[in-house]
This record gives structure tokens, C-alpha cells and sequence, in this order.
């Protein structure tokens, strides 16, 4: 995003190996716009880290609790882009709370995933839609021969257009 037109406009508050209460207390004080979760999970497992020193398994929590935690902030996130494998269902429940959810239909390779959201936000903050912005992602994965670019799926309800939502705009002259 360092090169993208509207990148001042843009306020990053990034948790590496967040915890379940990291994750909290990043919801309820900074209140996002955009949730983004780059980790591992399953078709209805989310797995957030322990905050233990050394190698460790997981805190596995269900997509439920994930989404109930989105849905019981006041200031709920436009978006929630989970970039992790088999994350396109638990996007597609999410719905029911924010305007926009992403997910991955199957296991997605690091490279791809980090492809994606790379070029998905550096598309938002140069003013593109959310549509725009996830497409021309999908399109950055095929353009570089990674072979993931399949995966990413925009869910949002029926009602609300992606392809007309932008995350940032201008301010007006």
C-alpha cells in the first residue's frame, strides 16, 4: 500500500500471532473497518495463537464464537477478509453481520495468499470498489503463475453492491 494513491487515508493497527484476547481488545479499541486474519483453519475451526513462548499448537475457537465476536462489537467491520484455507464458509456466515466477507474455497499456498491480500489492499486504497479490489487480487495470483487464484470468494448479501462499495475514498475538494 506504500505506493497507492488514497495510502494516507489508510491507519493499519497490525497484531502478528494475535491471541484470542489480542484480537479482542483490538476490536473494541481501534474499531476497524476491515478485519483482515491471515492464519490457519478449517471448514469451522479458526486457530488463534496461545501467546506461549516456543513451538505450540493452536487455540482452536469454532467460526461461531469468530463471528459472534464480530457481531457483538457495536462498530461492527465493513469487511472481513479471512486469508486462510477453507475459510469460504465461515465468509459466507459472516454476511449475516458485515457487508463484506472474503474467504478461501480449499487450501490456499502462502504465496497466493499473500499475493492476494497484497494487491487487495493496495486496490482499496487506490480507491477501487470491493469488487474491484478482490478481482484484480484474483487476477494478481493468476498474472504471477500461482495457481490459487480460484480460491479467494467475495460473499456479501444479496442487497448490497460490492461493485460500487469503495472501503476508501477522497475526501471531497
Amino acid at each position: 500500500m506504500e505506493r497507492a494513491t488514497l495510502r494516507d487515508l489508510v491507519e493499519l493497527d497490525a497484531h502478528p500471532a494475535a491471541t484470542a484476547d489480542v484480537f479482542l481488545n483490538a476490536l473494541t479499541r481501534f474499531r476497524p473497518h476491515v478485519v483482515h486474519f491471515s492464519g490457519h483453519s478449517g471448514h469451522d475451526l479458526i486457530s488463534f495463537e496461545r501467546g506461549e513462548d516456543g513451538f505450540h499448537e493452536g487455540a482452536i475457537v469454532s467460526a461461531g464464537a469468530f463471528a459472534s465476536v464480530i457481531a457483538a462489537v457495536d462498530e461492527k467491520p465493513l469487511l472481513v477478509l479471512l486469508n486462510s484455507c477453507h475459510s469460504a464458509a465461515q465468509a459466507q456466515k459472516l454476511v449475516d453481520t458485515v457487508p463484506f466477507a472474503i474467504g478461501m474455497s480449499d487450501s490456499i499456498g502462502d504465496t497466493d495468499a499473500i499475493t492476494y491480500a497484497a494487491r487487495f489492499y493496495a486496490s482499496v486504497a487506490d480507491g477501487q470498489s470491493v469488487q474491484g479490489a478482490h478481482l484484480l487480487s484474483k487476477a494478481a495470483i493468476a498474472l504471477n503463475g500461482l495457481p490459487d487464484d480460484e480460491l479467494p470468494i467475495l460473499a456479501h448479501p444479496a442487497d448490497v453492491d460490492p461493485g460500487t462499495t469503495k472501503l476508501v475514498t477522497p475526501p471531497p475538494v
